[in-house]
């Protein structure tokens, strides 16, 4: 049984995306209660976390945007006995040698090319490109259109920006920001706020 985790604006995409892999989605998970025995987006919302204890085993995939969020719930998720399933839209390209892990979720015109790592619940959005040999870290986001060169290294829960580009070998630390439409040429530490041509650490 395949539940999306998020009945939001992310959690339609991740569910178009399933879909179209030829998964079915049986329903949707969220912690808001208003939304507990409601339809969204064609299928029924089941319940919360409290619905995972007394739920038959679950395959999960990841409708939370916020990478720090997405962490935690798969902490409660995989406690709890569940699974959590990755998805990748049929119209992205996925080279052969790429290691894709757990719950990662890529979505339509994406492209992870060769030796490229994406760690577990991490997010390749809408035509983001991913070359050869980049590592991405769990639970980031690499948002629609940005563009990472060879060897990039993009810490865990980092979130690159719309249209930003890094260029190839540049290591971003865990949990650092990058605005959209910023263009990366030197490496950035953990746990900062980065923009601009070329991005700088402002935060």
């Amino acid at each position: 049984m395949l539940v999306v985790y998020g009945a939001s604006g992310h959690g339609k995409v991740v569910a178009d995306a399933a879909r179209a892999a030829g998964l079915v989605v049986d329903g949707f998970l969220d912690d808001d209660e208003t939304k507990h025995g409601t339809m969204f987006f064609g299928a029924p919302v089941l319940g919360g976390r409290g619905y995972l204890d007394a739920a038959p085993p679950l395959c999960i995939a990841w409708g939370i945007g916020s990478n720090r969020v997405r962490e935690q719930v798969a902490a409660i998720v995989t406690a709890a006995g569940h699974t959590c399933e990755t998805v990748i839209h049929p119209r992205a390209v996925v080279a052969p040698s790429a290691r894709i892990g757990a719950g990662v979720v890529v979505f339509a015109g994406a492209c992870i090319n060769a030796d490229a790592v994406v760690d577990d619940g991490a997010i390749v959005n809408t035509s983001a490109v991913i070359e050869h040999d980049c590592v991405l870290g769990a639970f980031c986001h690499v948002s629609p259109n940005a563009a990472l060169g060879g060897a990039v290294r993009v810490g865990v829960r980092a979130h690159v920006g719309l249209g930003s580009s890094v260029i190839q070998g540049i290591a971003i630390g865990d949990d650092t920001t990058i605005g959209a439409g910023s263009v990366v040429v030197r490496d950035l530490p953990p746990g900062v706020v980065a923009y601009g041509v070329p991005a700088r650490a402002r935060r």
